[in-house]
């Protein structure tokens, strides 16, 4: 995972309402919040309850403790030795339950944590069992209870009752008995009906935006592979599992395993939870660092030592670490809070000191027997107020980078839109430029055309009448400017979009040819038939094209006639899968006698088929010669 950075996108600037930053809004609600804990969890829990403070204990089994009282809540571990086996409590009936009452009322026993084991017991009788018999691992403290004073039971005068509360240990666990609560019936039912909602049901609901929120990091990290999301992926995992252990009175499982993994799973909570703020913060790689590290690797043998041997103060000792580190961690906050910080990391600070105290609470009250009622579990919502601050600040982050991303595209788009005008603009200068090209090359083909067709032809013409004098041959002169104007027509032709297929443009060839032949005495064999589509180079047979095949077979054509002495000549084409062959044969003198290697005549050939991108190969038949043009099947 590669490191995550404090310096997220800032999106504090509109975070504010009337003024008042959003931190500041959070830190008024949760202050509202602690005090409306500290009210619910301190004082008289029931309008006509009385809270029973003191107990006569005395060892039933496994224990050599003499008869004494004690002060409630009592925890066995506070003993010395500590107390194990099975003791029982005896509890007086407070004078105010009862004074002035004709007959008995509907009373009832609020129990905030007691265990591991339990049973109670009025005047004598059981009235209330509670895994009492369960072989194995069973831990009841972890739930409160309520237990009815049965009415035909009830000894009058009620100060007469006597109530008792067999107690059996387990190791590893808060064994003991807390403040009990003496009362009526229904304020007694709706007391324990509020807090079993707050410990079982507000522990899985939280358990579950725990998982949630897992999910949801843990995807997130896959997508980025952003430290900070793996961090706080392992934590909330880590704290959904804790918290779906905890209300479970019988797991039903192995006692050590269940232990080792309800601990272990708080330790990884806190270090990953301690390392996302240290990522978070930007704080240097320093000893706190380390510090949170060793927790990560020293936690499970520690807790495994703790396991095997039985010893809760080892424990104990761990969970003073965790929160020692967590308050240090909290100092580490608060330090970088001096060189400044954002909305979120001030959002944290609130969030993480009031956790703190939620974590410091419980911890006294629940481990250390400090005062206030332990069955109300402060961390529950300081927890789930923690884990959504992070979801919030997180889902800000990646807001934040979603909006940079969508800036970098807009800025990228116009700078794209840019790229192409220009290079639209420069694709246009090569337009123009290729179109001058073109032209100037079309203008030299013209040149060389005229230079080499019309222009020889009139030259010849001039050259006969200049010899003749006054006995010209008008037939002669006739015939020789009636092939002029044959070549300024292919010439004209050349200037004309071309289209059709091989055969046909070959036919336009036959009907400019067939004349001369035929005054010269050769017989012309057509043997052209269907072929593919060609290709010159170009798309297509377009004029160039044309007039250079025209000139190829014209120069053919005029080698075979002046010196191939021939009488029959044969055009022929045919294709296979890649190319198509175009073939002029002559049944002359043969190769050396007709086109001489070297002459200009095969040189005009073989210039215009390179322009043609076509092959041109010339070969002796017996007897004479074939000129043959092998052009690329086009795709």
């Amino acid at each position: 995972m590669r490191g995550g950075s404090g310096a997220a996108p800032n999106t504090s600037a509109q975070d504010s309402l009337l003024g008042v930053p959003a931190w500041g809004w959070v830190a008024a609600l949760l202050c509202l919040v602690l005090a409306g804990l500290w009210m619910g969890s301190s004082g008289s829990q029931l309008k006509n309850g009385v809270f029973i403070e003191k107990a006569g204990i005395v060892s039933v089994a496994g224990s050599e403790l003499a008869s004494k009282n004690v002060a409630l809540p009592h925890l066995w571990d506070s003993e010395n030795p500590p107390l194990k086996g099975t003791v029982r409590y005896s509890l007086e009936w407070p004078q105010a339950i009862g004074q002035g009452s004709v007959q008995p009322l509907d009373y009832a026993l609020y129990i905030s944590r007691v265990g591991a084991k339990f049973r109670v017991l009025l005047n004598g009788q059981t009235i209330s069992s509670h895994e009492w018999d369960t072989p194995g691992y069973a831990d009841t403290s972890v739930l409160p209870y309520a237990v009815d004073l049965p009415a035909r039971l009830l000894a009058w005068p009620l100060a007469n009752n006597r109530l008792e509360i067999e107690v059996r240990g387990q190791a590893l666990r808060r064994s003991g008995l807390s403040a009990v609560v003496l009362g009526p019936r229904a304020e007694v039912l709706a007391r324990h009906a509020t807090v079993f909602a707050w410990q079982v049901y507000a522990t899985w609901m939280v358990a579950a935006c725990s998982l949630l929120l897992a999910l949801l990091c843990g995807l997130m990290w896959l997508q980025n592979k952003e430290r900070v999301f793996g961090l706080l992926a392992l934590a909330s995992l880590a704290w959904a599992l804790r918290l779906t252990l905890t209300p479970l009175v019988n797991p039903h499982m192995p006692f050590a395993l269940w232990f080792y993994l309800h601990k272990l799973s708080f330790t990884v909570y806190c270090g990953c939870v301690y390392l996302f703020l240290w990522d978070f913060f930007s704080v240097k790689q320093g000893p706190g660092r380390k510090l949170v590290m060793g927790l990560l690797w020293v936690g499970p043998i520690w807790l495994g030592v703790t396991t095997l041997t039985e010893n809760y103060d080892l424990y104990r000792i761990w969970t003073g670490i965790l929160v020692t580190v967590s308050v240090l961690t909290l100092l580490a906050m608060l330090q970088r809070a001096r060189s400044g910080l954002g909305s979120n990391q001030r959002l944290m600070v609130v969030v993480g000191v009031v956790t703190v105290i939620t974590g410091v609470r419980d911890f006294a009250v629940v481990q250390l027997g400090a005062p206030g009622d332990g069955g109300i579990r402060w961390m529950t919502l300081g927890s789930l107020v923690f884990m959504l601050t992070l979801a919030w600040v997180l889902v800000q982050r990646t807001a934040g980078y979603v909006q940079q991303i969508g800036d970098l595209n807009r800025e990228l788009n116009l700078r794209v839109q840019e790229k192409e005008s220009e290079l639209r603009s420069a694709f246009e200068h090569l337009r123009q430029a290729e179109r001058r090209q073109v032209l100037g090359q079309e203008r030299q083909r013209l040149t060389r055309d005229m230079h080499d067709g019309l222009g020889s032809q009139l030259v010849q013409t001039l050259n006969v009448a200049r010899s003749s004098g006054p006995l010209m041959d008008t037939q002669v002169v006739a015939t020789m400017l009636n092939h002029a104007l044959e070549e300024l027509r292919m010439t004209l032709d050349s200037l004309e979009p071309t289209e059709g297929d091989l055969p046909s443009i070959l036919g336009t060839l036959r009907r400019r040819i067939a004349p001369a032949l035929e005054a010269a005495g050769i017989e012309l064999v057509w043997s052209v038939q269907e072929v593919p589509p060609i290709s010159f180079g170009m798309q297509g047979l377009e004029s160039r094209g044309l007039m250079h095949l025209f000139r190829c077979l014209q120069e053919v054509f005029a080698n075979i006639i002046k010196h191939a002495g021939a009488s029959r000549v044969e055009v022929k084409t045919w294709a296979n899968t890649e190319h198509v062959f175009v073939s002029v044969a002559d049944n002359g003198k043969g190769l050396g006698a007709g086109i001489r290697e070297g002459g200009r005549g095969l040189a005009n050939i073989r210039m215009r088929a390179k322009e043609l991108r076509a092959q041109v190969v010339f070969h002796a038949v017996e007897p004479g010669t074939c000129v043959e043009l092998r052009f690329e099947v086009m795709s």
